[in-house]
């Protein structure tokens, strides 16, 4: 963090920080941890009951350092000499729970294999591993096809990589939790459509409720989008002076040029301060920094539904991108994995727990504060806890309050 702004006269911080990259940011090990394993395993199955298959894994290089695995994410020599201090090898996941070896009862004449490539923002196309499949005995199988079919599971497994890399990253920029937690089809649908809108140069519009996580979809689209060095400058409209948006964007862009400009809260500009910001992008979107990178310019609403004028709904839709996060409500196979991330937070050990009736109790209300309103009930819980299995009537109370 290297400064504040101040508007003129009422001094209101209308930037709440600004972040620059080192050279250190770039996550070049991303942690093989149970989170990534499991949602590995979820693309495997899934593909290997859609494709009719006996088995599909996928090896991928990874390097074991101080009791921890990781992929390599590396091709320089001197970054191997560093992993050489650990030890390397194939890490097998296979969408099978079996306990023998993975590749056991493989048929040479029945399996196929293609390569796992991964390209990071920066550098060369690296080889990470190989996805494996076998066909059922007996099935008639059209190669090209499953080719075809199999270099898409390739791909989605490419994109959880870079998604880990994107997360490790963010918490070694930000400090904090600045990332999604879960494996749930709408989160993998989400990043889906983040890794389109990072690569435009459209400004972004993120739509979604309070505790939906705005600022860790913000934080994501330039991660993915913006090099390493590049500036990430965030700043909450309702803080601004009325009347002085020129000059406020003028400031942001001079930090925020070659990086990304985040405004929150664009709902709470006047008509006047929003043609400010039509005037503004006009005239940043045609300009370059360093030869290549412009602004990016990210904007969220405060309510999902928020209502604007007419004409700003207008330059809106003609001028944005529209990302619209998904509620607690629509990602609650994700509730157990954030609440138990935040009893970890709030330091208790894996010994504290729910019962499966109160786990259910958790997964069924409605959460109209997102992940917000869990986070604000599972810190209230830990605090009031008598043991360290909390049952269903004790639960109960909490949640109606929240």
């Amino acid at each position: 963090m290297i400064g504040l702004f101040k508007a003129s006269s009422t001094h209101k911080p209308v930037a709440r920080a600004i972040h620059k990259f080192n050279q250190s940011s770039t996550a070049k090990w991303v942690p093989v941890n149970k989170s990534f394993i499991t949602l590995t395993k979820i693309i495997l199955r899934a593909a290997s009951e859609r494709l009719n298959l006996a088995h599909l894994a996928v090896t991928l290089r990874c390097v074991t350092h101080q009791g921890y695995r990781h992929l390599l994410l590396v091709n320089d020599e001197r970054d191997l000499q560093l992993a050489a201090i650990g030890q390397t090898e194939e890490f097998i996941i296979s969408a099978q729970d079996s306990i023998g070896a993975p590749f056991a009862n493989f048929k040479a004449d029945a399996a196929y294999s293609l390569p796992i490539d991964f390209k990071p923002p920066q550098g060369s196309v690296q080889r990470l591993g190989y996805l494996v499949a076998q066909s059922r005995p007996g099935s008639v199988i059209k190669r090209e096809q499953l080719l075809k079919d199999l270099a898409l599971v390739a791909d989605e497994i490419v994109r959880t990589i870079g998604r880990y890399q994107t997360r490790y990253r963010a918490i070694h920029v930000y400090g904090d939790q600045s990332y999604w937690i879960g494996n749930s089809k709408a989160l993998r649908q989400l990043d889906q459509r983040m890794d389109l809108l990072a690569k435009g140069n459209l400004p972004v519009l993120v739509r979604a409720d309070k505790g939906a996580g705005k600022v860790i979809a913000a934080r994501s689209l330039h991660c993915l989008g913006r090099p390493e060095l590049a500036p990430f400058i965030e700043s909450d409209c309702t803080e601004w002076e009325q009347g002085n948006a020129a000059s406020i964007l003028q400031s942001l862009h001079s930090f925020a040029n070659g990086g990304t400009l985040f405004l929150r809260n664009l709902d709470a500009l006047t008509a006047t301060d929003f043609q400010h910001l039509y005037e503004f992008w006009r005239r940043a979107s045609q300009a370059e920094f360093d030869g290549s990178y412009s602004l990016k310019l990210i904007v969220s609403l405060s309510r999902i539904d928020c209502t604007l004028g007419s004409a700003q709904q207008q330059w809106l839709a003609q001028h944005t991108q529209e990302l619209r996060l998904p509620g607690l409500n629509e990602r609650r196979e994700d509730i157990r994995d954030l609440a138990q991330f935040f009893i970890r937070e709030f330091g208790f050990g894996d010994g504290f727990d729910l019962t499966e009736s109160a786990w259910c109790l958790l997964e069924s209300a409605p959460w109209p504060g997102n992940v917000e309103q869990l986070k604000q009930l599972i810190k209230k819980l830990v605090l009031i806890a008598d043991a360290d299995l909390i049952s269903a009537d004790e639960l109960a109370p909490l949640l109606e309050q929240h």
